[in-house]
């Protein structure tokens, strides 16, 4: 670790002329303009801002452009401070996107200073721009001073004030610049600030770690966002014209993915490792990027349209999007071999959902899975070893279906609810559109949120002081679209809504609402005697017998 200290302009120098750079995994610049002020009182008032963290990468940057006009400092911590920086000495830093944004943010974050307070004493007042403030020939922005590179090119920005202002003698007008001119003197010093620079040049997983804990407020980065962006320096142009298009298509149908899951799907294909550290670094150079990222793609495409065949539109869904890496591994590694079967990987990918072994902090899972399906020499082999590793029976007994549903732990249980649902047909009770499809029948474009709804409302359930735990069990939920949800059913008893909506016995069955209970919905009498409150636990332990019932011979159909 090295300590320096650079001034003011000298970050800025480097910030615009791409001495520095800034990760792949840092956001944008989102200080309010409020923010920027108080820097630059801060620096006025010679106040510490903090120092600056500067990661060293150059060990990591071997494949460098003919041009070398790649940076090999990053900013760790500080790019907020960084850009703001550049914004109040109006000079754009080389990161930011296009001149057209950076002349709005100019004019956005343009702190005004009042070269002539009115108190007594010398210390200047900093305030956000406003029609009054644009008029006053006090108030003028601090760019203005701060922008000139040498202090005798302030004195004529001192008359200009001073013409603006005085409208007295001679006297006075001097009197007022010399004034006028040790204030802009003063505030011009902002320049040469001495700010503290920390440089490191620690590996890969640290850098990610000392960003984590610098940041445990914004962005929570992870080794994977530091890989990606190493990746993205020596493939200049891959981020930005291949991977991000890909990113934000699979968004914008439902699948919004993290960076660790595309890295460790790459890694996973073209390595057989989950684990980066176990990666070698020219792993990433161009000469092997471009053909492990095209193999990757597609094999994220071809899952991901298979998952939505089952139902399975967006990461919403899954209790882990990590469970994702190694099912696109076992495709890609087996897809194109005798034995392979989508369906019974599928049910594996079900049942490693249930136990949790992907869900937090997984690597080493990961890591394992991933290289089992890589070394296997049978697509029945590499199934046989993953499902070794599992601690769950394959079976889901009926209690667990009085489970609550809005609890993190039955997450599974809420995707299998789903599933059978998806797999029976089922349709919204209102609108008639089939549960995961739009009104033209086609897959939706943007993924499909499930509205979980209450068959029995919980303002009902309530009234008859029945506990919150059995009001929120799975046997008591469904899945219906939003409107329907909300603004259709919501706190209805259901033999009133049944019966308004005309819902028939064969979607009340579809939904596996139990055969009692559904059949009653052909006679009002009935209705209201068999969908009483009182018949409410009746109701779910039938029903609860009826989930387990199809979610096991869903898992066995996938199975066989």
């Amino acid at each position: 670790m090295a300590l320096e200290q650079l001034k003011v302009r000298e970050i800025v120098k480097q910030a615009v002329g791409k001495n520095v750079d800034i990760p792949e995994f840092q956001r944008e610049f989102v200080w309010d303009p409020e923010q920027v002020k108080k820097l630059a009182e801060s620096l006025y008032r010679d106040y510490p801002i903090g120092s600056l963290l500067l990661w060293d990468s150059s060990e990591y940057q071997e494949a460098k452009t003919a041009q070398g006009t790649q940076a090999s400092l990053w900013i760790v911590d500080g790019q907020q401070r960084t850009t703001a920086l550049c914004l109040l000495l109006g000079q754009k830093p080389y990161w930011w996107a296009d001149a057209e944004s950076w002349n709005k943010a100019l004019e956005r974050y343009d702190v005004m200073v009042n070269i002539l307070p009115d108190e007594s004493g010398d210390r200047l007042e900093f305030a956000l721009p406003n029609p009054v403030r644009r008029r006053d020939p006090r108030w003028i922005s601090v760019r203005q001073v701060l922008r000139v590179e040498k202090v005798e090119e302030l004195t004529p920005l001192a008359q200009q004030i001073v013409e603006g202002i005085s409208s007295g003698s001679p006297t006075r007008a001097m009197e007022l610049f010399g004034k006028v001119h040790g204030h802009l003197q003063r505030l011009w010093q902002i320049r040469e600030r001495d700010i503290p620079i920390i440089k490191i040049s620690h590996e890969v997983e640290d850098v990610a770690e000392i960003f984590a804990r610098l940041n445990q407020e914004g962005t929570r980065v992870k080794e994977a966002d530091v890989v990606l962006a190493l990746a993205a320096v020596r493939n200049p142009g891959w981020v930005r014209e291949e991977y991000l298009p890909f990113r934000n298509d699979l968004e914008d149908s439902g699948w919004d993915l993290d960076a660790g899951v595309f890295v460790r799907t790459m890694t996973g294909i073209g390595k057989g490792r989950a684990r980066l550290i176990e990666v070698p670094r020219n792993f990433w150079n161009p000469e092997n990027l471009k053909e492990v990222w095209k193999q990757a793609k597609e094999t994220i495409a071809e899952v991901l349209k298979q998952l939505a065949e089952y139902g399975i539109m967006s990461q919403d869904l899954l209790p882990s999007t990590n469970s994702l890496i190694p099912l696109f591994v076992l495709h890609h590694r087996w897809k194109n071999t005798p034995g392979w079967c989508f369906s019974k990987a599928l049910h594996w990918f079900l049942l490693a959902n249930w136990d949790g072994r992907y869900s937090g902090s997984a690597i080493t899972s990961l890591n394992e899975d991933v290289r089992a399906i890589s070394e296997a020499t049978a697509f029945d082999q590499a199934i046989k070893s993953l499902r070794e590793r599992l601690r769950v029976s394959p079976e889901i007994a009926e209690d667990q279906f009085l489970e609550r549903y809005d609890r993190a732990g039955q997450r599974f249980l809420r995707l299998m609810l789903y599933l059978v649902l998806f797999h029976k047909g089922a349709r919204d009770w209102v609108d008639g559109t089939r549960i995961g499809y739009d009104k033209t029948g086609a897959p939706i474009t943007a993924g499909f949120e499930p509205q979980w709804h209450h068959i029995f409302p919980r303002s009902l359930l309530r009234k008859a002081n029945v506990s919150d735990d059995e009001i929120h069990a799975l046997a008591n939920i469904t899945v219906l679209n939003e409107r329907t949800n909300v603004k259709k059913l919501s706190n209805k008893p259901p033999s009133r809504y049944i019966h308004e909506f005309k819902i028939s016995e064969r979607d009340l069955s579809d939904h596996l609402v139990p055969k009692s209970f559904a059949q009653a919905a052909i006679d009002a009498e009935a209705l209201k005697q068999r969908w009483a409150v009182e018949r409410y636990t009746e109701f779910l332990i039938e029903r609860a017998q009826l989930l387990a019932k199809e979610a096991n011979a869903f898992l066995q159909s996938l199975e066989g």
